[in-house]
């Protein structure tokens, strides 16, 4: 009894390599000597491996990014959802900017832990403007405040 003969079949290496749980993994073969030392020295920077450092800039740069459309869109959802059913003094993008502006002043040392926890409170329960943090913060830093 004759066998027929073997076939040699090409294996795309993404195929082969993946992962049972649904990870891929991707083998880079003729990595230029430069990119792999850039890619070991930001890794290191990042107190990362090598590997992890390759993962998220790939991530980074493929992930799915919303367009500004649809950050608007979906802002503007947030801000006619109430679960209280009133209307916020200010919408979510306002709220964020506060925030951050409170924060920056905590590490800057310009507030204390228990002025920033009150001052989280109030854009919490949108007791606040946003133009009246700009007032407190242009206060602590000795800015100019712009008027509307």
């Amino acid at each position: 009894m004759k066998l027929p003969p073997l076939r040699r079949t090409r294996l795309d290496s993404i195929d082969s390599n993946a992962s049972v749980q649904g990870m891929a993994t991707l083998t880079i073969r003729n990595l230029p000597e430069d990119v792999r030392d850039q890619l070991r020295r930001e890794a290191a920077e990042h107190r990362r491996s090598m590997e992890e450092e390759a993962r998220q800039t790939l991530a980074e740069r493929y992930r799915k990014r919303l367009s500004p459309k649809e950050i608007i869109r979906r802002l503007h959802r947030l801000n006619s959802d109430s679960s209280s059913g009133r209307r916020t003094k200010m919408p979510a993008s306002e709220s964020l900017i506060a925030s951050r502006r409170i924060e920056a002043l905590y590490d800057d040392g310009l507030i204390s832990r228990v002025e920033k926890a009150s001052w989280d409170e109030r854009i919490g329960e949108c007791r606040v403007s946003l133009a009246e943090i700009e007032r407190f913060a242009a206060g602590k830093r000795n800015w100019p405040v712009k008027r509307s």
